[in-house]
């Protein structure tokens, strides 16, 4: 029975609508964890993301995590991510107008509350997260004239709060299908994140996670759209 009804979910998370002209990436990355002691614990990774059909680089980005249990289904954690964006400029008309690498400064605290029954897992992270981004100056193409000048970027500063459901299935030793649902807002919502995968644990060190994610803008002003991505991680504990 629980077989049959993990199934069902899994399969429910594809009905989400999606469009012909959204985006495909691939999401590729590599951590490590450490448990210093039965409460604390730290972790570091390295992210790479591609997108327009996964022929361009995205970004990539490398931070570092703390962990503290308060309890077995309470956990408090902050970290710190360096992100390397491929930015791109485009006017009304869809003209280019510039490309170019920037930087982003990333503050994340989070509290994760998890509970079981039976071969389920359920958890919900909130987080809220700080980025700013520095000033930078890039040279920028005028479309009617051709000419290239410098412009400059003023650095700015957002804060967001997003909220991650998870329902996690204990198939057995060695895989963990799940599903998960992740709201982001500012001002009001600005997005969602759908995602279906899987762990495959192969023992107490080295764990693989693959799996399919949907992420649907709300806000018109942002740069991206609609994306479609395969998300491949390895992680190794010691």
């Amino acid at each position: 029975m629980e077989k049959r009804l993990i199934i069902a979910l899994f399969l429910s998370a594809f009905a989400v609508t999606s469009n012909a002209q959204d985006d495909f990436g691939v999401w590729s990355e590599v951590n490590v964890e450490k448990k210093l002691t039965s409460r604390f614990s730290v972790e570091g990774g390295a992210e790479l993301r591609t997108r327009d059909n996964s022929k361009e680089i995205d970004r990539w980005s490398v931070g570092a995590e703390a962990g503290y249990k308060f309890t077995n289904w309470l956990k408090l954690s902050a970290g710190y991510v360096l992100l390397r964006d491929n930015n791109e400029k485009w006017n009304e008309d869809h003209d280019k107008l510039a490309e170019y690498w920037g930087t982003r400064h990333r503050f994340n605290t989070s509290l994760t509350g998890s509970v079981s029954f039976g071969d389920f897992d359920l958890s919900l992270r909130e987080r809220w997260q700080y980025t700013y981004r520095p000033e930078v100056t890039v040279s920028r193409t005028n479309v009617n004239s051709g000419k290239v000048k410098d412009k400059t970027y003023n650095g700015k500063a957002k804060s967001v709060w997003r909220n991650r459901l998870v329902l996690k299935y204990k198939f057995n030793r060695t895989l963990r299908p799940y599903l998960s649902a992740e709201s982001s807002v500012a001002s009001g919502l600005e997005k969602m994140r759908y995602s279906v995968g899987t762990e495959l644990r192969l023992n107490k060190h080295h764990s693989f996670d693959v799996k399919y994610l949907y992420q649907r803008y709300y806000d018109d002003d942002a740069d991206e759209g609609n994306f479609h991505v395969l998300g491949v991680g390895y992680t190794y504990k010691f």
